[in-house]
């Protein structure tokens, strides 16, 4: 009967530190993370090195969270295999697989625009100096 409680408080104590941990590495000394509304904003209006770290720190967090769903996807994916050969679509096997390829261009696009952007402050960064 001890268990259960226990594991709640376990899984309680997770949740109430992931903000802790998340506001620790995404806001460093660059000031609040952006929010998703954000970002079309800085991205049209980022003339700073720090405009374009702060963008670089989202794009970063979004292709790790991106990263993170593609795993699970591709999890799915192995899981359903056995439905590849089936002529009846959608299945759980191409749904999976539909996610895995949305979740990997997004991967891909969220990547570059970081190091798009970590190019543009190091070469602000080397201009000041």
């Amino acid at each position: 009967m001890t268990y259960v409680p226990f594991k709640t408080a376990l899984a309680l104590i997770f949740v109430i530190s992931i903000p802790l941990h998340l506001g620790a590495t995404a806001q460093g000394s660059l000031g609040e993370p952006l929010t998703a509304r954000q970002v079309k904003k800085a991205e049209a209006e980022a003339k700073t090195q720090t405009d374009h770290l702060r963008l670089v720190v989202y794009y970063q967090a979004k292709a790790r969270e991106t990263q993170s769903k593609l795993a699970d996807a591709g999890d799915q994916m192995k899981h359903y295999s056995f439905m590849a050969d089936r002529t009846k679509v959608p299945n759980a096997y191409t749904s999976s697989r539909s996610l895995v390829e949305r979740y990997r261009a997004e991967v891909e696009e969220a990547s570059k625009l970081a190091a798009s952007h970590q190019k543009m402050a190091d070469s602000l960064e080397a201009s000041a100096k």
